[in-house]
């Protein structure tokens, strides 16, 4: 919660000051650390229907506030935690450099893990069928980029980083299944 709020709070000064380059690549990440700071100190702790219904709002103002206000600035700020977590994952890889001794493959239907259906469509990146990302981003991106010149820039490097987490999510699923 906290971070969308910081979202918002991002958004108005970028708004009124069009901050840009490295003043707003600080900002974003002071905000970062203020929202796990204060969402660590200050845990919101609720039911299962609680949560179901913050979600529910949260989507009705993602879907009706203006892109520059949550939209950009929460993928902005979100972008930075995703470069860390990849980052972290792959020098976590290196470091612990696991071993996998896994089947080339275990079944359609599993009686440890289940069937591969409907998962194959709902795991990392999307879905390995998953054609979602090319629905959601052709509504949003289209939005965001200056020229339809990045897009291919913008649509070949995020399918390259979902790619490669992936591949980190794969490593660690393996050895996490190995151990």
């Amino acid at each position: 919660i906290m971070f969308m709020l910081f979202a918002v709070v991002f958004g108005l000064i970028q708004k009124k000051f069009n901050f840009s380059g490295w003043k707003e690549a600080v900002l974003g990440i002071v905000f970062i650390v203020l929202s796990f700071a204060v969402g660590m100190k200050f845990p919101l702790i609720f039911d299962k229907a609680t949560w179901s219904y913050i979600t529910f709002v949260y989507i009705f103002f993602a879907a009706v506030l203006p892109m520059w206000l949550l939209k950009q600035p929460r993928d902005y700020m979100t972008t930075f935690m995703f470069i860390c977590m990849i980052a972290g994952a792959v020098v976590g890889l290196l470091v612990a450099h696991p071993t996998m001794n896994l089947p080339v493959f275990t079944g359609f239907n599993n009686e440890k893990l289940g069937t591969m259906f409907p998962i194959l469509f709902v795991t990392v990146a999307c879905g390995a069928v998953s054609g979602f990302h090319s629905l959601v981003s052709s509504g949003t991106s289209s939005k965001t980029v200056e020229s339809e010149k990045d897009m291919l820039k913008v649509g070949y490097g995020a399918m390259v980083l979902e790619s490669l987490l992936a591949v980190l999510a794969l490593c660690v699923a393996g050895a996490a299944a190995a151990a």
